[in-house]
């Protein structure tokens, strides 16, 4: 029997075609679930390919990128063509992966799966619906439509929803349960990532004298940057001695990345380091140098309940403690294997992470049952398996 075919439709970026394109504006944290999810299903026993548009931010440059086929990680992904001029580059996404669909149709046993609602996946959809593929919804953010938006943006958002609702039939992959009430795809399967480490991880770093704390990933107010400066600044105030045992390690990037740089160069304890946009190899060399993660979107925010924070699964797999906002299924996921701030208040957070460097035994102790959490729940044969049988109909 033919191994089932599955597509995973979206923006995946590996660091060497990020890097030879000239992209900065990827999502690191979206292509590694993506990436992790294709080796889950190869786990298994699917046929998984990636089928990633490969693009950014457009920067002007008369610089061309040809369709490509490559491994990342042992996974096939094929690599849509790319430039950087404006508008041209949208129709070299549009359609330059449609022939790919027609080439693996053959297989008796295809599914499609739509990372999110985009526009630039529209031809591939109805190319999809022709050619008799099973066709899934990814829906890892949830929109939000506000008057600050302009009206015919809102329309379109609407069409999205009702185009990709209405043709990605077969069900819809969450990122948490709250996206239930997002979509009117039935059935539903909650994903929250599968991870890769066989074992838990005990890093050095709890022996070390100093306590160093990991954000990282998009930086904006609307994933807690607001929350982490106001608590190194009312720190900073404070000068208590074992404020000088902390220290915040800062990657990723986004529109709070100039405000934490001027942090950083501010006078005092806990010291800020940001790093910015790193190497998937440097990040796991600072991921290594910590302790805990911070998972900070702030609770009653917009994406408090429209998506999930994958970190945490990241963090944990890590072996690091992760301390999060209450949002979401997070304490689902974690349950006990977590500390939690039930309010954005700087004080609470300030309290936890006080807690974290007077109390070694506690924070390994947590850190150590988030990650067995992680590595049972989101193992890959058992996350794996379960995305495999909901897509190939075997559960609904």
């Amino acid at each position: 029997m033919k191994k089932p075919v599955v597509l995973i439709v979206c923006n995946a970026l590996d660091d060497a075609t990020r890097t030879e394109r000239g992209i900065g504006s990827d999502s690191p944290a979206a292509s590694r679930k993506v990436f992790m999810l294709c080796q889950a299903l190869r786990t298994a026993g699917a046929r998984p390919y990636v089928l990633s548009l490969g693009r950014g931010s457009t920067n002007g440059a008369l610089k061309y990128y040809g369709r490509k086929a490559k491994r990342v990680n042992g996974i096939s992904v094929i690599y849509s063509s790319f430039s950087h001029v404006r508008f041209f580059s949208q129709v070299l996404s549009l359609f330059s992966l449609i022939g790919m669909l027609f080439r693996l149709s053959k297989s008796p046993s295809r599914s499609i799966v739509f990372y999110n609602r985009m526009s630039a996946y529209l031809p591939l959809l109805f190319t999809s619906v022709f050619t008799g593929y099973r066709r899934f919804l990814d829906l890892e953010d949830g929109e939000n439509f506000n008057a600050k938006q302009a009206v015919i943006k809102v329309r379109w958002n609407r069409f999205l929803v009702w185009v990709y609702d209405r043709y990605c039939s077969n069900g819809a992959l969450l990122a948490c349960s709250a996206l239930a009430s997002r979509t009117a795809i039935r059935p539903i399967h909650c994903y929250y990532g599968s991870v890769s480490t066989p074992k838990v991880k005990y890093y050095n770093s709890w022996l070390e004298p100093e306590r160093h704390i990991l954000m990282g990933g998009t930086l904006s107010a609307d994933t807690g940057v607001n929350l982490l400066i106001d608590t190194v600044r009312m720190l900073r105030r404070s000068e208590e001695l074992w404020v000088k045992k902390l220290s915040f390690q800062v990657t990723g990037k986004g529109e709070g990345l100039d405000a934490l740089k001027q942090l950083a160069l501010e006078d005092g304890f806990p010291k800020v380091t940001v790093h910015g946009r790193t190497t998937n190899l440097e990040y796991i060399e600072i991921l290594e140098r910590c302790c805990a993660g911070l998972a900070l979107k702030p609770i009653g925010g917009e994406m408090a309940d429209t998506t999930f924070p994958s970190k945490v699964i990241e963090f944990a797999e890590a072996g690091l403690l992760v301390i999060s906002t209450d949002i979401s299924d997070v304490r689902k996921v974690l349950g006990e294997g977590a500390l939690y701030l039930g309010s954005n208040d700087p004080k609470e957070l300030a309290d936890i992470l006080k807690l974290v460097v007077d109390d070694t035994d506690l924070g390994r102790s947590c850190a150590e049952k988030g990650s067995l959490i992680v590595l049972e729940r989101c193992s890959p044969l058992s996350a794996g398996q379960a995305v495999l049988d909901f897509i190939t109909g075997e559960i609904s």
